[in-house]
């Protein structure tokens, strides 16, 4: 038998989701003034790290999405010329994605703002004490769901 929340974990669940559902509204909002949804500006972001280019498969991994939605999401960017697809030199079955000119052009213009946005409606928000206890519950809960889609 699941046993019942308490009011205290019922508070927080009703928080963390209160609190998640706006800042993806926000965020959410604020790409699409530059046509970019959620996924498109993670992809962009993770391959801004990277000179040579990230794999499908590892992006996938790193992102919230399924392969194929990965798939979609990087021929919608490569359409509008903001990452390039290339086969891998050491497997044949790979491709690398890598973050164009224009990509990077348009990430510099969105990322000020992103981070703005962030800090005002969650990083300025939390105690900086507090920051590494919110970052590590967080990061449990995203854990055991990556778990459970394996």
């Amino acid at each position: 038998m699941v046993r019942a929340l308490s009011d205290e974990e019922l508070a927080a669940y009703f928080a963390l989701r209160g609190a998640g559902d706006r800042l993806q509204r926000a965020v959410a909002q604020q790409l699409r003034a530059y046509d970019l949804t959620e996924v498109q500006f993670a992809i962009l972001a993770q391959l801004s790290a990277s000179t040579d280019g990230i794999g499908m498969s590892e992006l996938a991994r790193g992102l919230v999405v399924t392969k194929s939605g990965l798939t979609y999401q990087a021929g919608q960017l490569e359409g509008r010329g903001l990452v390039a697809r290339r086969g891998r030199t050491d497997d044949d079955r790979a491709v690398l994605l890598r973050l164009t000119p224009k990509g990077r052009a348009l990430l510099a213009r969105v990322l000020p703002a992103h981070v703005a946005l962030v800090r005002e409606l969650f990083i300025d928000r939390i105690d900086p004490a507090d920051l590494a206890i919110v970052r590590d519950a967080l990061a449990a809960v995203a854990a055991t769901d990556a778990a459970r889609q394996r």
